[in-house]
């Protein structure tokens, strides 16, 4: 991957950027690479001295590197931070770095730092639980206990006022969200089918699933005619917008077509995808001959 600096930032603040440390080690897969969809993993490989990213877009990427570096320094006896772990599974080596380790005399309890938005916080996220379990597998095949696991969340958007007026706004500016631990059969079985779609990738390239596109759901606006331009009222349903057509004669249902977010604006490989790409051709001859 190279960097660009499309925006002419200081110098200073492109190198840091581009000065990312990062290594999975000697290793097939990181634990986050095994949670990317096989196809956007196998493209960026495949792309890897074609992809350009601007220094600009990894502002909150540099953030959370500086947290991880600050945090570090911060560690103390009870406690390893930052210890990378192997672990083999069929026929690959997959490695995570394991963010903190407080050591109790039952177990081990597994935290991870993640700097993010309140609202990330607030509705959770799947790939937290999928990811911990990753690394609690790891920790697992290396002859460690795991009891516990913890996100310390860093909330870079806190709101003092959202806090005093929702109770369910994360109430301070880093909270603990503790993350459901599997059993070891279940992480075992879980990391089977990530490495196996993984190497699958490279016979044939699967299509990325309405959920790994972060897809938005098709809407259904409700309009007084074709040329006006707002709706009246935008359903979730085709059905609930009918219900209206009952009572607003000479209305029209328009269907907006509901867009893969991760596509449009978080896919490094966008430009490289025929299963995007083709979309967008499909779009454009549908406008095309309206």
């Amino acid at each position: 991957m190279k960097y660009s600096n499309d925006t002419n930032l200081p110098e200073v603040f492109a190198k840091a950027v581009m000065r990312d440390t990062y290594t999975r080690g000697k290793a097939d897969i990181s634990a986050t690479g095994l949670l990317k969809p096989p196809r956007q993993s196998f493209l960026e490989y495949q792309h890897d001295d074609e992809i350009v990213v601007d220094v600009s877009k990894q502002v909150w990427s540099l953030f959370g590197r500086a947290c991880h570096n600050i945090l570090e320094s911060g560690t103390t006896k009870g406690y390893i931070v930052e210890q990378r772990f192997f672990a083999d599974s069929c026929g690959w080596t997959v490695s995570g770095q394991v963010d903190v380790q407080k050591i109790d005399p039952d177990g081990i309890v597994l935290m991870d730092w993640k700097t993010r938005k309140a609202y990330a916080v607030m509705n959770g996220r799947e790939s937290d639980t999928q990811q911990l379990n990753i690394y609690a597998w790891l920790l697992r095949r290396n002859g460690k206990e795991v009891k516990d696991l913890q996100i310390v969340n860093i909330i870079r958007d806190h709101s003092s006022f959202e806090a005093e007026r929702n109770p369910n706004y994360p109430q301070t500016e880093v909270t603990i969200t503790d993350i459901d631990l599997w059993t070891f059969a279940e992480q075992e079985e879980f990391v089977r089918q990530k490495v196996e779609a993984h190497q699958l990738a490279s016979i044939k390239l699967p299509d990325c699933t309405p959920e790994e596109r972060w897809m938005r759901p098709d809407k259904f606006a409700v309009k007084k005619d074709a040329e006006a331009k707002r709706a009246f009222k935008v359903c979730d349903s085709m059905e609930d917008a009918k219900e209206i057509l009952k009572k607003k004669e000479g209305y029209i249902i328009e269907v907006r077509k509901g867009e893969p977010t991760k596509c449009q604006r978080f896919c490094d490989v966008a430009q490289f995808c025929d299963q995007y790409q083709n979309e967008i051709k499909q779009l454009g001859e549908e406008s095309g001959s309206k």
